[in-house]
């Protein structure tokens, strides 16, 4: 099986999938997919595929979930083995969790298990919140709801990660009186308006939460600025973007509102991007036999994943993929191929009756 799995992964990394790309991958897992299941059990959308078995009621339903795409980025030995590492764009962050989920779709074709399963291979999750290719399958499809755990192979080092961070974008904007440089007075520079809140949102550090037994940390930070003028010119407007990641357990308003406090209506705040944070499932009983059954390292999600969407359908989810969060969106991207088989090899013992 190893080298089938080396061999599929090869293949999706040779595949280009950047995020509004994804139609020949999705045809390729399509394609894939029905080598063993009928048709009447594999749901294409847009360029998106649900696989899924007839649900046996005595059974626990696990689904497990990737996506096809891939950020923009370089890699110059796509499709190498070297030191015992596939090289590729996506092979960490996650082509490598949807190669597992092809070797487990094939390997279970025809072998008793313990839970039914569900494929769930999605497009666009690298791009906008609003353009996720997940949430129109969680909204049209009951399928996906049946799982008693969503599992998405994202990359975690094959590590448990449980819940994960909100997060938000603010377009802090600061207006002022446009003048020239030699004769600031008859302006308003919108840039020296926003000291004093470039000062607290310095000075906000890091918050540690903690949440169903897991620690958090909230942080918020400046990521871009844009002005008006020139270099000669007293700008009349100063924009700063604010990123926010807020603990599971806040709310978005919640969220919302400690962004204006730090504003201190000193300048008009708009939103955007506006992402959900997720449960901390570990009261799941099927997680708590995956993750004493095989002794797995479990530690909080200090990022954003589609566990939030999924929560937010009321779905237990985790992270947990062969991948290496140190590798997602690197020049020169690998996964190591240990990483690979353990983590498929996790899946196949979990899942054997």
């Amino acid at each position: 099986m190893r080298e089938k799995l080396t061999r599929y992964l090869k293949n999706l990394i040779h595949i280009p999938s950047i995020t509004g790309n994804e139609k020949e991958i999705c045809d390729y897992v399509e394609n894939f997919s029905k080598r063993y299941y009928p048709e009447k059990n594999i749901i294409r959308y847009s360029n998106s595929v649900i696989v899924y078995e007839d649900i046996n009621p005595s059974k626990k339903t696990l689904t497990l979930i990737g996506h096809l795409d891939t950020v923009p980025g370089e890699n110059d030995f796509t499709g190498k083995i070297i030191d015992e590492k596939l090289y590729g764009l996506g092979a960490s962050d996650m082509k490598g969790g949807l190669t597992v989920m092809m070797g487990l779709m094939e390997y279970f074709s025809n072998k008793p298990k313990r839970f039914n399963l569900i494929y769930v291979f999605y497009e666009k999750e690298e791009g906008p919140y609003i353009e996720n290719g997940l949430e129109p399958l969680l909204t049209e499809f009951d399928i996906i709801h049946k799982a008693d755990l969503a599992i998405v192979l994202e990359p975690t080092d094959n590590k448990v990660q449980v819940g994960c961070l909100g997060t938000l974008h603010a377009s802090i904007i600061f207006e002022g009186k446009r003048a020239h440089s030699a004769r600031p007075w008859q302006g308003e520079n919108a840039i020296h308006k926003a000291a004093d809140f470039l000062k607290r949102l310095a000075d906000y550090g890091i918050h540690e939460y903690e949440f169903s037994g897991m620690k958090f940390l909230e942080v918020m930070n400046a990521t871009m600025v844009e002005f008006t003028g020139g270099r000669n010119i007293i700008p009349d407007r100063f924009v700063i973007n604010v990123n926010y990641r807020f603990a599971p357990g806040k709310s978005i308003e919640q969220a919302k509102k400690d962004v204006l406090n730090l504003v201190n209506g000193e300048a008009k705040v708009e939103f955007t991007d506006l992402c959900p944070s997720g449960d901390v499932c570990l009261y799941n009983p099927v997680l708590s036999d995956l993750i004493e059954k095989f002794n797995l390292s479990v530690e909080s999600k200090q990022a954003w994943t589609d566990v939030a969407r999924l929560s937010l359908h009321g779905i237990d989810a985790i992270n947990f993929g062969p991948g290496l969060p140190s590798q997602a969106h690197q020049k020169n991207e690998y996964i190591p191929l240990f990483n690979l088989f353990k983590n498929f090899e996790i899946f196949q013992s979990f899942i054997e009756m």
